[in-house]
């Protein structure tokens, strides 16, 4: 039988033994990896090219329309302002003060007492402002600011003389006819509305012939704001 001698077994064993070496086991797995991380990185790359590109067309579309949704916003604002300032108009027109039904009223105390004298009749009317707030935009919203406001005063002070027989006895009379007449009842403030301001000790006219006692009223409307 013949003997067959391998005379390459141990350079083929040496082979083998490096086919099996962990190291470059390692190595051929660290390779992979590195191609694996080098092709999510391009995949990347490439989302983020495709982004940026759809980014600049959005660019592009909303500068076109920019002019356009600014005039809008513009108007809407000035809408806005118009329909505040109409609101406020038909506020104070249908609201304000109307001196003309006031001293229509007053002459009906007047004529009740002869025996009572108006020397002195002031009416008092301030105005306290308080300033609004702009329109504001909230992203594509334009939100109202809120409007200015004014707080009317009104007031009337009026001094008098009772001349009565017995001066003195016309004050509250007088006062309590002012605050029963309706317009006066329905508009003046519903506690003090009119209120007896000062009253004088009896005193004769320069002649003499007859005694009097001056006295003065205020009246009171209640605040409003508009």
């Amino acid at each position: 039988m013949p003997i067959r001698i391998n005379l390459l077994a141990e350079a083929q064993a040496a082979e083998e033994e490096r086919r099996k070496d962990p190291v470059k086991r390692g190595a051929y797995v660290a390779g992979f990896l590195v191609v694996c991380v080098s092709l999510w990185a391009l995949s990347l790359q490439f989302k983020l090219m495709t982004a940026k590109g759809a980014l600049n067309t959005l660019d592009v579309k909303w500068k076109s329309i920019e002019k356009s949704y600014q005039a809008v916003v513009t108007a809407q604002k000035s809408s806005i302002a118009a329909e505040q300032k109409l609101a406020a108009l038909h506020q104070m027109t249908t609201n304000r003060f109307l001196y003309g039904n006031m001293m229509n009223a007053f002459q009906h105390t007047l004529g009740s007492m002869d025996d009572v004298q108006v020397i002195k009749f002031k009416t008092e009317q301030s105005y306290t402002i308080v300033n609004g707030t702009p329109n504001r935009t909230n992203g594509t919203t334009v939100v109202p600011g809120k409007p200015a406001t004014s707080t009317e005063k009104i007031s009337i002070t009026l001094d008098a003389m009772d001349l009565n027989q017995q001066p003195g006895t016309r004050v509250n009379q007088f006062k309590e006819s002012m605050a029963k007449l309706p317009f006066f009842k329905d508009h003046l403030n519903q506690t003090n509305g009119v209120m007896l301001m000062s009253r004088s000790a009896p005193q004769s006219t320069p002649n003499g012939r007859q005694s009097f006692v001056m006295f003065s009223l205020r009246a009171n409307f209640p605040e409003k704001t508009r």
